[in-house]
């Protein structure tokens, strides 16, 4: 669902429609511009956190506006203090960094676009206690809530809470729909799956 919401595969059946209009109707430049994803194993580049945050704007962002993106997803704490700050090169692939720490450099990046649809695909799964924590004051509590929509697909319950509108999936179907009050009252599979020992707040 993240790749079609990208315009990255097309439907075999029925149409997806994004503000009531179907997605191909959208110029590509533009959809990518507006739409912008971090899945759970993002790709980074081997240069520095600056040229990563900012990798792929046709206007190049100044250093407030990196940092600011940074402290948005947690990645400024763990950067700032390297030697070399925003400078440090991350390595192929991001190999000097850790499972957590590539998220919040993808979040960062993603953030610094500012864009209307933000899709996160199990992008959080890797993230600290602390950086879980930012992450759920960034959905939730951000001013730019009202001029977004996100799009988080998760395990993690302690996430969804709060959300406007919780869709459960199995076996690729949506069998459930609702808040989560909504969910709490129906007793179905949502549920089921928070009277679960152990995990409401625990990624399974």
């Amino acid at each position: 669902m993240a790749a079609l919401l990208q315009n990255l595969y097309q439907p075999t059946r029925g149409k997806l429609l994004l503000d009531g209009k179907p997605l191909p109707h959208y110029e590509h430049h533009y959809l990518h511009r507006q739409v912008a994803a971090v899945g759970q194993e993002p790709q980074l580049f081997g240069r520095s956190f600056q040229e990563n945050i900012a990798y792929g704007l046709i206007q190049k962002p100044i250093m407030e506006e990196i940092t600011a993106a940074a402290m948005e997803s947690g990645a400024h704490s763990f950067i700032s203090e390297l030697p070399q700050g925003y400078n440090t090169e991350v390595g192929e692939a991001g190999s000097q960094l850790s499972g957590g720490q590539r998220q919040a450099v993808a979040l960062a990046r993603a953030l610094i676009r500012k864009p209307r649809v933000l899709i996160l695909d199990d992008a959080t799964s890797a993230l600290d206690a602390n950086s879980q924590l930012r992450v759920e004051r960034l959905l939730y509590e951000s001013p730019e809530r009202s001029s977004r929509s996100v799009l988080l697909i998760t395990q993690c319950l302690s996430l969804v809470k709060q959300a406007d509108r919780i869709l459960f999936l199995e076996g690729g179907t949506i069998c459930e729909a609702g808040t989560h009050e909504q969910l709490m009252k129906n007793r179905g599979h949502y549920w089921t799956m928070v009277q679960a020992p152990g995990v409401l707040g625990t990624p399974e």
